[in-house]
This record gives C-alpha cells, sequence and structure tokens, in this order.
C-alpha cells in the first residue's frame, strides 16, 4: 500500500485524505488535535501533497509493520569501463 500523506502514531497509520467536509468530527486524529493542540489541527500540514487539499481529515488504516530496507548497489566496489566489467585497473 502506497500512502504519499500519512503519520503513523503508535503504529497506527493515519493517512490525510480530501473529503467533502469542513470540520473535524470523523478525523481520526481529532482527539489528539483537541488535548494537544488546541484550535490547531495537523491536518493543516500537506505533507507531501502536490496539489493543495482544501477540506481535509485524517483516516485511520489500522496497525502497520515499518520495514526499513536499503538496496546495495550490484556494482559495489566492481570498475567498468567503457560499460564492460574489468578485474582491475589496468595502469
Amino acid at each position: 500500500m502506497e500512502v504519499k500523506n500519512g503519520i503513523i502514531i503508535d503504529g497506527v497509520l493515519h493517512e490525510l485524505v480530501e473529503t467533502k467536509r469542513n470540520d473535524c468530527l470523523k478525523c481520526s486524529l481529532r482527539d489528539l488535535c483537541q488535548n494537544e493542540f488546541g484550535n490547531e489541527c495537523l491536518c493543516w500540514i500537506a505533507l507531501a501533497s502536490e496539489l493543495e487539499m482544501i477540506n481535509n481529515e485524517f483516516k485511520c488504516r489500522g496497525k502497520v509493520t515499518v520495514t526499513l530496507s536499503h538496496e546495495e548497489s550490484k556494482n559495489v566496489g566492481e570498475i567498468y569501463r567503457n560499460g564492460v566489467k574489468i578485474d582491475k585497473e589496468e595502469l
């Protein structure tokens, strides 16, 4: 599942989605915003949005496990000349 705008809190994914609503009644982070930020809302932050969302809210997408992976380039430590792999540099 690809999420472009989201936040993970305590292992639960909340995705920022556009809505027709203009209030926070169904936002999954409503209680957090009211308790921690008062009149400010997390949904006002466009996390990675290319388009500006006018009405948005967070939707709970459930528990997630994040696994970080690092792919090593196949040519690490190898020498290529003109697209051909060589064993060692010739002097």
